[in-house]
């Protein structure tokens, strides 16, 4: 397996904070199955997690050489997770972030609350006019994914692959979060799957998580999405398959939250 989306890179952003917590996060990664872990900080401007493409590779580089140090064969790849900013577009050539594991494909995130498919879409069609691709990162989480999973569809015909977060199987984001995964797997939306983790307990739960993965979609699927499509992804191969199944199960929000009847 490997790990498409965290937050294991120290003192950059609100996950790890230190090298100890770092390396703790990777020994459980290692320990629980994952063979690779694709770095993802944060960039978002807003909240000052902006720190550079070149700050971020020596930390990187100090990881790795703990992990070979201490014999832990796990292997170690550096990316970003964008907030979705327009103005984005105009720093992907000033190092201030990063593709996936040197390859075209940008992971990207919107806002949770109160946004809308069109404004991310749009970026996402810049960062292709510039020969990338994009991941769009967690929509289960977002309101307008809640209220309508087949808004997902038009993203992936454009090219767009969708990750979610296998810790929202467990309801570590909320009702609304875990149902919604739980439609898009069974309708076939998710290419991939990352752990989000901001700390130790974002792999301490994967057990829990891949048994109501596994019970929803299979050892097959399952591990299409945890282990074969990411590895086609950082060697970037292609072959990933996409084919959705539209959503026909009525989507209605209740006065306390989006919930699912």
């Amino acid at each position: 397996m490997i790990d498409m989306h965290n937050h294991v890179l120290y003192g950059v952003d609100d996950g790890a904070q230190s090298i100890e917590d770092s390396v703790e996060m990777l020994f459980k990664a290692k320990e629980i199955g994952f063979s690779g872990v694709v770095l993802t900080p944060h960039y978002m401007c807003y909240q000052n997690f902006t720190s550079p493409v070149a700050e971020n590779k020596k930390r990187y580089e100090t990881l790795k050489k703990i992990l070979a140090r201490a014999g832990l064969e796990l292997d170690l790849y550096l990316g970003s997770e964008l907030l979705y900013e327009y103005k984005l577009v105009d720093l992907i050539d000033k190092e201030e972030f990063t593709t996936l594991a040197g390859t075209p494909w940008f992971l990207v995130e919107t806002i949770r609350h109160g946004g809308t498919a069109t404004g991310v879409q749009n970026f996402m069609h810049k960062l292709k006019e510039k020969g990338y691709k994009a991941i769009l990162a967690h929509p289960e989480r977002y309101d307008f994914v809640q209220e309508d999973p087949n808004v997902l569809l038009d993203f992936m015909k454009s090219g767009v692959l969708i990750q979610c977060n296998y810790l929202s199987l467990v309801g570590y984001y909320g009702e609304p979060s875990r149902h919604t995964l739980e439609i898009l797997l069974k309708h076939h939306m998710v290419q991939l799957m990352g752990s989000d983790a901001h700390q130790v307990e974002g792999y301490e739960r994967y057990p829990e998580a891949r048994a109501a993965g596994v019970s929803l979609v299979g050892e097959e699927e399952w591990n299409r999405i945890m282990c074969r499509n990411p590895e086609l992804l950082i060697k970037n191969e292609g072959g990933i398959a996409v084919n959705p199944i539209p959503c026909t199960e009525e989507v209605k929000s209740s006065v306390i939250g989006r919930t699912f009847f």
